[in-house]
């Protein structure tokens, strides 16, 4: 198996100042600036309930919990990966204080990640993926993670690579401007209007030998985010009829070309 070469990891973990008492404090921590509302002020078709962030914070535990039992039951079938334990507790850890200092133990130096907000490109290189992780908290602030009980899976390649995939909510007060690719004074904008939003995503990593995250993507539902921070209006008023209507336009003039 490629990951089992220790010595690499053994090298990283000499590095680190990171601890499991970093985690614990992060996890206790609450984030959200303001309560938040009992169901999203959304222009969804239904009521959508929010996670308090109390129950945020169990659930999170919860999977981390869940995670190193099947981690744990993996090592008993052959392949050893107890240390995407270190490496997911890092990485949440990292987005939640804000903390980039372990970037290195993360993220292979040329990482490539895909995003809704970068319309087909690909981010290339840990400045690259940190800048685009910063829009969304920049936009934000209080943003915070929170990953699924029981919706985490794993495969290894016959070559020993290791791809992970988890479902997550993300919620926060949507106070500024959402800058897209590429995040910087030259982007679109989508404006918050200091919403609370909650949604869910589902994040893919895929890992080299040396077990750091190497290629990634990141999907969620574009019309359900911007329906829940009420940006874009409902599907049943007219203000998004008028907008679905306008894509005749451009269809027909592709037919008048034909």
């Amino acid at each position: 198996m490629l990951l089992d070469r220790g010595p690499g990891r053994a090298r990283r973990k000499a590095r680190t100042v990171f601890s499991d008492e970093q985690f614990q404090q992060a996890l206790r921590r609450p984030r959200l600036a303001r309560p938040a509302p009992e169901f999203l002020d959304a222009n969804r078709a239904v009521p959508i309930r929010v996670i308090p962030e109390p129950e945020l914070q169990a659930t999170t535990e919860e999977w981390f919990v869940d995670f190193e039992r099947k981690l744990e039951y993996y090592g008993q079938l052959g392949p050893d990966l107890s240390w995407l334990m270190e490496w997911a507790k890092k990485y949440w850890w990292s987005f939640l204080v804000r903390d980039m200092s372990l970037n290195h133990e993360l993220y292979a130096p040329d990482v490539r990640y895909t995003d809704v907000t970068t319309f087909g490109r690909t981010i290339v290189g840990i400045d690259e993926f940190v800048k685009y992780n910063f829009a969304f908290f920049d936009a934000i602030p209080d943003w915070r993670y929170d990953p699924l009980p029981g919706q985490v899976y794993l495969d290894v390649t016959p070559e020993g690579r290791v791809r992970v995939v988890i479902r997550y909510i993300g919620s926060g007060h949507w106070d500024g401007p959402l800058r897209l690719y590429p995040y910087d004074s030259s982007a679109p904008v989508l404006y918050g209007n200091g919403r609370f939003i909650q949604c869910p995503a589902v994040d893919r990593y895929h890992f080299d030998a040396d077990g750091l995250m190497e290629e990634g993507e990141t999907l969620y539902d574009a019309f359900d985010v911007t329906q829940r921070g009420g940006i874009l209006p409902r599907d049943d008023s007219w203000q998004f009829k008028a907008l679905m209507s306008a894509s005749k336009i451009p269809a027909l003039l592709q037919r008048f070309k034909l």
